[in-house]
């Protein structure tokens, strides 16, 4: 990739000759004789380095190194200056520029060196930031389907109940279970199975506002966390998700498949005032779902949401609003 690098130099032989020497070096040159120019086409171009005098008219060139760190760009820059600016351009390195040179430019080589390393520094960095970044997505991430994972599940959980605590806003969890999904694995096999659970996730996905988040809570079960969302926008978007599911064709050449899905959702704080409980009463509601006859959604109850939890060992439906879905077997 060819690097762009900007000189802003109001002495025009030195623009002159910093210009032809970088051009024949192959970057991509551009150049400005004053500090306001300069800032100018570093808005408009975003320069991998500046090459920058102090004392210009109109503007200064600390003025412009200043400008360019606020920015937080990737833009590195490099001082020029005269013998009696001396201190200035210390300061100068003290606000982020990478390195300094005195006029009249005399030893060539270095400075051309200097620039090769510079820009050698800055890509090196951005390509760290990027490796960082695609470290930490997939840390949070499942390795099969790309969906968040449990852990990353727990973090948001705890964000959302901070933050509903803070201002009042609620939030809702939907846990999604595929029917008889171990009929799957056994008729066709566990690598077509991982493609089914790939392609549910991503059908889940395609259904969801832009604001919600799916997870994949473990083995065949998904959770979708979904903020300030009414209750019946939640009943049609789960109806929705059902439809979406039951209409689709799983095939991947070789062999072809369609599943149903169970569902069973919760509110906080209208259910539960914790992270824990509110899982509970999303599987509890969920359970209701598998032993009602699968294919269904159902949610706890607002009405109900001061009766005391139900034993989890039974997942009993005693505060479960029935919302069903269209049964059919799988």
């Amino acid at each position: 990739m060819q690097e762009t690098i900007l000189i802003i130099e109001d002495e025009e032989d030195i623009l002159n000759l910093l210009y032809s020497l970088l051009d024949s070096e192959g970057y991509t040159v551009l150049t400005a004789q004053n500090g306001r120019e300069g800032l100018a086409k570093f808005h408009e171009h975003i320069p991998d380095l500046i090459l920058t005098d102090v004392r210009m008219p109109v503007m200064d060139g600390i003025e412009v190194l200043r400008e360019v760190k606020t920015k937080e760009s990737d833009t590195e820059v490099i001082i020029l200056t005269g013998h009696s600016d001396e201190a200035t351009a210390i300061d100068c390195l003290r606000l982020g520029a990478y390195d300094y040179f005195r006029k009249p430019l005399e030893d060539i080589d270095v400075l051309l060196t200097a620039v090769e390393r510079v820009l050698e520094k800055r890509n090196l960095e951005i390509k760290n930031r990027a490796l960082v970044k695609q470290l930490e997505e997939l840390s949070i991430r499942d390795p099969l389907t790309g969906l968040y994972n449990y852990r990353y599940l727990q973090t948001c959980l705890d964000e959302e109940v901070e933050r509903s605590n803070r201002y009042g806003h609620t939030f809702f969890i939907l846990m999604i279970d595929a029917d008889h999904f171990k009929d799957v694995n056994d008729s066709y096999g566990h690598l077509f199975g991982d493609y089914v659970l790939k392609q549910l996730g991503e059908i889940i996905d395609l259904e969801l506002r832009s604001s919600d988040r799916i997870f994949r809570y473990g083995g065949e079960e998904f959770l979708v966390l979904m903020n300030e969302i009414s209750k019946a926008d939640a009943v049609r978007a789960a109806h929705r998700l059902m439809e979406a599911v039951r209409e689709h064709t799983f095939s991947n050449g070789q062999s072809t498949a369609q599943i149903t899905v169970s569902m069973g959702g919760a509110f906080y704080p209208a259910n539960a005032r914790d992270k824990i409980g509110l899982i509970k009463k999303a599987d509890q509601a969920l359970y209701f779902a598998k032993q009602t006859g699968r294919n269904r959604f159902e949610c706890c109850s607002f009405n109900r949401a001061q009766v005391p939890p139900v034993d989890h060992e039974r997942r009993a439906a005693s505060n479960l609003m029935v919302v069903p879905g269209t049964a059919r077997s799988n």
